[in-house]
């Protein structure tokens, strides 16, 4: 094996642990986002009832496109690798709403 092709078994395996790493960020950034969504809105009193934070919401949907944007990028880059090491390609599946 040369270097080069230990080079590319190396970014594949790098891109494979980042890809692990941004998939986890995405689904900590989900949580919150549904726990913010889920927030208890109070009994009906007017002054109890907690307003959603749109804020913090508008923040965690940017966060989330940007991951989904690095997401596809390591996907790319990933499958670039494996092709050139023969390594498994990262599947893509549709999921479907719950």
């Amino acid at each position: 094996m040369t270097i080069l092709d230990q080079d590319v078994h190396y970014q594949y395996s790098d891109g494979r642990d980042l890809l692990s790493a941004t998939l986890m960020e995405r689904e900590l950034l989900l949580r919150e986002l549904e726990e913010l969504a889920k927030a208890p809105q109070g009994s009906g009193n007017t002054e109890s009832i907690a307003r959603f934070d749109l804020f913090r919401g508008q923040a965690l949907l940017f966060e989330l496109s940007v991951i989904a944007d690095n997401i596809d990028s390591l996907i790319i880059q990933i499958n670039g690798y494996a092709e050139k090491c023969g390594k498994p390609r990262v599947k893509i599946t549709k999921t479907k709403p719950q």
